[in-house]
């Protein structure tokens, strides 16, 4: 099996990992009611981690799976979302923000208030009005939240898929494909 191979094997058992953690105890650890989105955290890491291209597919992946574990909206919902905010942070990652891993909750942060407002954008494109019944503060509220859990998470989380990732190509900040390595 190529390294590439064996990286998105990882990255797919990965997914699985965080859809136990999720469906086990993630909806438990609440704050003001409002869980942790570790399938998102897990998009935002993979672009960060990963870059454009890997980062849209890990979205995706992760996204796809909520959708069929948790999720109450149209299948692909949370997959469209997700994949497009992990290629949106790969992208910034690559062309726009610093090497640092100091900025990476800052990331984090923006990154979901964007995806919770583009998931909400395409619920209600999709037909899926009962989202936005509980009020835009409520909501509003929700992306605070859940930025707050994904910047003191991405830590840890684009570790783990630094890791997992090894091997998979990836592209600088030039265009040019790399092996990931070890973070």
């Amino acid at each position: 099996m190529s390294p590439a191979s064996v990286g998105r094997c990882r990255v797919g058992a990965l997914v699985v990992l965080v859809a136990i953690v999720q469906t086990t105890f993630g909806a438990d650890l609440r704050i003001a009611g409002v869980a942790p989105d570790l399938f998102l955290l897990l998009a935002i890491a993979g672009g960060l981690t990963t870059g454009p291209e890997a980062g849209a597919v890990i979205g995706f992946s992760a996204g796809l799976v909520e959708d069929l574990t948790l999720a109450a909206t149209p299948v692909g919902l949370s997959a469209l979302a997700w994949c497009l905010v992990g290629f949106a942070v790969g992208w910034a990652r690559s062309s726009v923000l610093s090497d640092g891993r100091a900025v990476e909750p800052l990331v984090a942060f923006v990154a979901t208030l964007g995806g919770v407002a583009l998931f909400l954008a395409a619920g209600d494109l999709a037909g899926q009005s009962a989202i936005m019944d509980l009020g835009h503060r409520w909501l509003l509220r929700i992306a605070v939240i859940e930025g707050g859990w994904n910047a003191v998470l991405v830590l840890p989380t684009t570790w783990l898929v630094g890791r997992a990732a090894r091997g998979m190509p990836s592209a600088d900040r030039e265009g040019r494909v790399e092996t990931l390595g070890v973070r």
